[in-house]
């Protein structure tokens, strides 16, 4: 190292001397003296020590320091920095801050992002701090370090940007002015000036343009205080969403904290502009700054309908615990009254459940004779407490059966005829399980006699086993059930049933198919009460079944559209035999026909529940093909068609029901095709060669287009004989990159009547919302449709005022998903 020079001597030009030398410079007159030193190459200061001497030259070439802080040795080391030169030679001036806040980031995101910025630069290594600098100069007296000219200071996973920067070593502080910038994890800051304590990690900037980088917000503020990683203050700020340049709505506050520890912006003496009108004060608002929950009032919802007159409703929210929250919501109808709901949530390590209530004190719109209390209860848990073990409870009421018309808002809740209470233990080990369950329903459908209405089971235990690779490739079967089953009907049959189904089977695979033999016998017995006069009151029945599963599989390479492809062809033959048992005296407690489908072609039983088994000799004949992607294994076409062959006529039926004779059943096929990546179609048909008119019993077409621009039409048909003849035809269509349309239209042909339909429009540019939809429901066939105004407006990264939300819409368009 060489010997310091006197503090009064100047150095050579920088012309005069090479880029990066580490030799001293001669000397030249003392008529030129300096107050500053610059420093030199491996110089070697500690930090804080004031007594040792500065080298007394000043380097004018670029110089790159690198400091240890805040304890450690203080280092610097002159290096060339290739600077970008202009065509006139001259150094290109460096981007302002306030260019520079915005780089990396993608504001076509909308809020909030989910994909954050990452850094846009490097940290520095642990308990380092990199300064670059195109010169410094210390200051002696004063022992300071001044950095001048495209000054970056980097330290862990901070960045300062400025023109000038004043490093004061004892106080371990940074001034920055002209062009600052200034990074971290999840916040970027520009300013005019900037000071920095690196003892505390805080920081006071003025004249801020901010971004939260890792949720999508920004601004600007008077003032900016960087109290730590987490908290920041804002003073004289502006808070906002909106892409830079498109201020659509804007959050103007006296003061503003941004707390990222707990995900929450507090305002004082807020305003909201919405398009540069102000609309809303408040003296305190908070707000979260991220997808965490907080207490606080949400967004009101608001709406019109015949039935309810106008409506709002306005929730406020208890965040309890990062586990536990609650909402309590009043609701304000013109035409009934004040109703009083709340929701509690709560997920444990084990379980989690939810409960929900309404009160309706005094319903306005109720007749003076009925009773005008009205109200609503629900509660669903469900949780794994130890090993195997699973619980599900389900409890629903309502006050009477038009509750949920009178006050529903989808059709989903309205059309429902039965309420389930429901509450299951069940235990699951390798190859058995056992379950116990009660259950009951709440009936609001007053067609339903009361006869007819579902039994409860009050209990229900039930023990399945299956035991495969057994000796001899055999697999042993068990089923075993006891139910009580009760009823509200005084007159109804009610009592014990149990069941018991052992069984085996011989399952052969092979790569080319398969053949599966199965037999089991099946018991089951009864001790009834209320059996109908000259009835046996403990009923028995026994019963064996046999079955024989078998298939083949072939495959083809082939090319479809000119991609390669595999085409497979599956033959399956599936034969049934279950002798004739009189069962006219078994009561009927859950025992019903299964939808003939497919599936149901190769079911044992065509009955669900316990109480009648299906006579059987038959023979089920189908075939499967599908078209499978070469590359990637995707089912891109499935088609199947079967029927059964009948060998003798089948006797037992439900109550009333006449021998089947037929010789086959109707024709099945069905069709599903993703050939292409926007469509989708689904199809099916239930072709019955024996009826003389019309011989479709059944049939389902459904198409659906969807595509990466939030296109999505579906339309459907639904047709069942003499019950169902539906269309149903619903999407999202853009008109651009911001207004969208959205409808649904479900008619019933049967009954010559719209079900439901809407229709709106929404407009969304990724900053704020707003969608318009008038409904028609039709809630009782007998009944008017009920008429409603649906709205939504919402402040992206603030909440939404209305009721036409994002659920609305994706339970009523099928591949609808919201832009959130």
């Amino acid at each position: 190292m060489a010997e310091p020079e006197p503090a009064s001597t100047p150095v050579v030009p920088d012309e005069e001397k090479s880029i990066g030398s580490n030799e001293s410079p001669p000397v030249q007159p003392e008529s030129a003296p300096e107050a500053a030193e610059s420093l030199p190459a491996s110089t070697e200061i500690p930090a804080g020590d004031t007594n040792k001497p500065a080298k007394e030259t000043r380097q004018q070439t670029d110089v790159r320091e690198q400091i240890y802080s805040p304890d450690a040795t203080v280092s610097e080391q002159n290096t060339v920095r290739e600077a970008s030169k202009g065509s006139s030679g001259e150094e290109v001036a460096a981007v302002s801050a306030d260019a520079g806040i915005d780089r990396g980031l993608n504001w076509n995101q909308c809020f909030p992002w989910s994909s954050p910025a990452p850094l846009s630069f490097s940290p520095a290594p642990a308990e380092q701090m990199l300064i670059d600098a195109d010169g410094s100069i210390l200051e002696q007296s004063q022992n300071q370090v001044s950095l001048e000219g495209n000054v970056q200071v980097r330290r862990a996973e901070s960045l300062l940007e400025a023109d000038s920067v004043l490093y004061q070593r004892t106080a371990e502080t940074l001034d920055a002015e002209g062009n600052v910038y200034y990074e971290q994890p999840g916040l970027r800051l520009s300013a005019s000036q900037a000071h920095f304590d690196l003892a505390t990690n805080q920081g006071e900037l003025d004249q801020v343009s901010y971004r939260l980088s890792d949720q999508g917000a920004r601004g600007d503020a008077d003032s900016a205080s960087i109290e730590s990683r987490d908290l920041t203050h804002f003073e004289g700020i502006n808070y906002t969403t909106c892409k830079p340049g498109q201020n659509g709505w804007l959050l103007e506050a006296e003061k503003l904290d941004i707390d990222k520890a707990s995900g929450v912006g507090t305002a004082r003496h807020a305003k909201l502009r919405f398009k540069g009108v102000p609309f809303l004060y408040v003296p305190y608002a908070s707000f979260p700054i991220d997808d965490r929950r907080k207490s606080g009032f949400l967004f009101p919802t608001a709406g019109n309908s015949d039935r309810t007159g106008a409506d709002l409703s306005v929730p406020y929210y208890f965040n309890i615990a990062p586990n536990m929250d609650a909402t309590f919501t009043p609701r304000i109808m013109s035409k009934r009254g004040l109703l009083l709901g709340g929701e509690f949530r709560y997920l444990q390590e084990k379980h989690g459940g939810r409960i929900q209530a309404e009160i309706l004190p005094d319903d306005k719109a109720v007749a003076d004779d009925k009773n005008n209390t009205r109200g609503a209860f629900s509660l669903q848990s469900s949780g794994r407490p130890a090993p195997g073990w699973t619980f599900d409870t389900d409890i629903n009421y309502v006050s009477d059966n038009d509750y949920l018309g009178d006050l529903g808002e989808s059709l989903a809740v309205t059309s429902g005829r039965h309420l389930e209470r429901l509450g299951q233990v069940r235990y699951t080990g390798s190859d058995w399980s056992l379950l116990g369950r009660a259950q009951y329903f709440q009936t609001i459908d007053d067609t339903i006699a009361s006869s007819d209405r579902p039994y409860r089971r009050l209990p229900q235990i039930l023990f399945e086993l299956k035991r495969p690779n057994q000796p001899f490739g055999l697999t042993y079967h068990m089923r075993s059930e006891y139910v009580y089953f009760g009823h509200s009907d005084q007159d109804n049959t009610v009592g014990h049933r149990f069941d018991l189904q052992p069984g085996i089977s011989l399952p052969l695979h092979r790569q080319w198919g398969y053949l599966t033999p199965k037999a089991s016998l099946r018991f089951t017995s009864y001790s009834l009460d209320n059996q109908a006069q000259g009835f046996d009151e403990t009923p028995d029945r026994l019963l064996p079944t046999f079955s024989l599963d078998s298939g083949l599989f072939f495959e083809r390479n082939t090319s479809l559209f000119g991609n390669a492809v595999v085409q497979t062809l599956e033959p399956r033959l599936f034969y049934l035999l279950t002798p004739y048992e009189d069962q006219d005296e078994l009561p009927n407690f859950d025992t019903a026909n299964i939808t003939f489908g497919f599936p149901s072609l190769f079911q044992e039983n065509r009955f669900s529940g316990s109480d009648k088994i299906g006579d059987a000799n038959q023979l089920t004949a189908a075939l499967t093909s599908r078209i499978l992607s070469d590359t990637t294994g995707a089912e891109l076409l499935n088609a199947s068609i079967g029927q059964i062959y009948y060998f003798r006529d089948r006797e037992v039926q439900l109550s009333g029901g006449a021998t089947d004779e037929e010789s086959s059943s109707a024709v099945v096929a069905e069709l599903t095709s993703e050939l292409s990546r926007n469509w989708r179609i689904r199809a099916g048909i239930q072709w019955d060669p024996h009826q003389n008119d019309n011989r479709v019993e059944n049939g389902l077409f459904s198409v659906r287009y969807m595509d990466g621009a939030e296109r999505v039409l579906n339309a459907e048909y639904n047709y069942t004989r003499d019950s169902v003849e539906q269309t149903d035809l619903s999407g999202r269509w853009p008109i651009n990159n911001r207004w969208s349309l959205v409808g649904r239209w479900t008619y019933s042909e049967l009954f010559h009547q719209t079900v439901q339909a809407f229709a709106g429009i929404e407009y969304d540019n990724c900053c704020w919302q707003v969608r318009l939809i008038g409904q028609q429901l039709l809630t009782d066939i007998d009944d008017d449709p009920v008429n409603s105004i649906l709205l939504q407006f919402q402040l992206k990264g603030l909440g939404g005022v209305g009721n036409a939300d994002d659920e609305f819409l994706e339970s009523n368009i099928s591949g609808y998903r919201a832009n959130r």
